[in-house]
């Protein structure tokens, strides 16, 4: 397999953080014997002493580095031409050399090279969505909708084999039946979860202790990448916002880090709310459910959707999840029975639905039950979504190729 990534490392979210989506993928193609060549922006330091057995890194030039001062917009406008043409004749080069039964692409981006190169030599083709962002946002106006995915619905008219799209909650199998992809050709998976975290014994006070957070407090919690789009300062705004008694019972808990950071913690200082806030920075992976099984309500406000993955790890875990309703939200957050969700954009909603969590304890205990038995029904485990994802590829790769294009 001859897969084309965006990302200089299995970490797609930077700042030490995020899930090992494209980690697991790989190590469960190792064990199943295939050979992967995959094409990276060149890294920083180099790809010297990457990759192992069954996996053989390449890279081309680091556009996205490269690109990097020039001004917002035009760097947005400009992007997916020059990754096109920076990728395709080093992918084109890589897979005459290497002759993979499947070509795949992570991300939009990767859709036009890898279109353009399978359909030249008759290497059946597919793309792995990882979520399509603000594609599905019929609610927009419809000039700032354009702006949002004119990348993505240029590059949607490069045709592909297969589109492997991850539930997020941004509705990416409907967005791509609207905008011309057959639904024959698309596959709509869940994210994989880590489901054994819902038994992980966890000490509550020990782990409190050991994040250096509150003994006593309900803790209202986060766990996101700190960038605009996940509109952390919502949360901020709401606690703040919060009457008395309750107010000073809570604290704000933000695990995660990003450009964001120094605006947020100035904006909670502002607010009065810094000596009740706390800043936990990136966390590794496995102190993901420590830290969720130590607090108390989990909130979500991301622009995006807030069915993404730290609120259902929130309901493995059994927190209850107070989030505004952007996008498929309401398919996991459900008002009354795993959280309660409020109007996207609503900080006062938001404030007294914290409120009414941080005063309820019998509600917090019914609400995060609830989350963790829908979390237990309808979620899927690693093992089972990854499985899922490479019998779609095998199947693709078995397939007789496409007609070679005489271009």
């Amino acid at each position: 397999m001859l897969v084309l990534s965006i990302w200089e490392d299995v970490w797609s979210l930077g700042e030490g953080g995020g899930v090992p989506d494209e980690l697991i993928f790989m190590r469960a193609l190792g064990e199943r014997g295939v050979t992967v060549h995959q094409l990276i922006p060149e890294p920083a330091g180099g790809i010297s002493g990457r990759g192992g057995p069954g996996l053989v890194y390449h890279s081309y030039p680091n556009i996205f580095r490269r690109t990097g001062a020039l001004p917002k917009k035009a760097r947005r406008l400009l992007l997916p031409y020059i990754y096109t043409g920076a990728v395709r004749e080093r992918l084109r080069a890589l897979a005459r050399e290497s002759a993979p039964d499947l070509l795949l692409g992570f991300s939009h981006y990767s859709i036009e090279p890898v279109s353009l190169v399978a359909r030249e030599l008759g290497i059946p083709s597919a793309v792995k969505l990882f979520g399509v962002m603000f594609l599905g946002r019929s609610d927009l106006p419809r000039g700032h909708r354009w702006w949002l995915n004119f990348d993505q619905q240029r590059a949607l008219r490069h045709p592909v084999d297969r589109y492997i799209v991850l539930n997020d909650g941004t509705m990416g199998d409907r967005a791509l039946a609207a905008n011309g992809v057959p639904p024959e050709k698309i596959s709509f998976l869940p994210n994989g979860m880590e489901m054994s975290w819902a038994a992980l014994p966890v000490d509550r006070a020990a782990q409190r202790l050991a994040f250096g957070l509150p003994a006593e407090r309900v803790l209202i919690c986060t766990v996101s990448r700190l960038v605009p789009i996940k509109r952390i300062e919502h949360i901020l705004e709401a606690a703040a916002r919060i009457g008395a008694p309750a107010r000073d019972r809570i604290a704000v808990v933000i695990g995660g880090d990003g450009p964001e950071r120094p605006r947020l913690e100035a904006l909670a200082r502002r607010l009065g709310i810094g000596g009740d806030t706390y800043f936990l920075g990136a966390l590794p992976y496995e102190r993901i459910p420590l830290l969720l099984k130590s607090c108390d309500i989990f909130a979500a406000t991301s622009d995006l959707t807030n069915m993404s993955m730290p609120p259902c790890e929130a309901m493995i875990c059994g927190l209850p999840v107070a989030a505004f309703d952007a996008a498929g939200t309401a398919e996991t957050v459900r008002e009354g029975e795993t959280g309660l969700l409020v109007p996207y954009g609503d900080i006062d909603g938001l404030a007294r639905a914290l409120e009414r969590l941080a005063g309820d304890e019998r509600l917090r205990g019914e609400l995060g039950r609830g989350a963790a038995r829908f979390a237990a029904g309808h979620f899927m485990s690693w093992d089972d979504r990854i499985a899922a994802e490479i019998e779609l590829l095998e199947a693709l790769a078995r397939r007789p190729p496409p007609a070679i294009s005489p271009h």
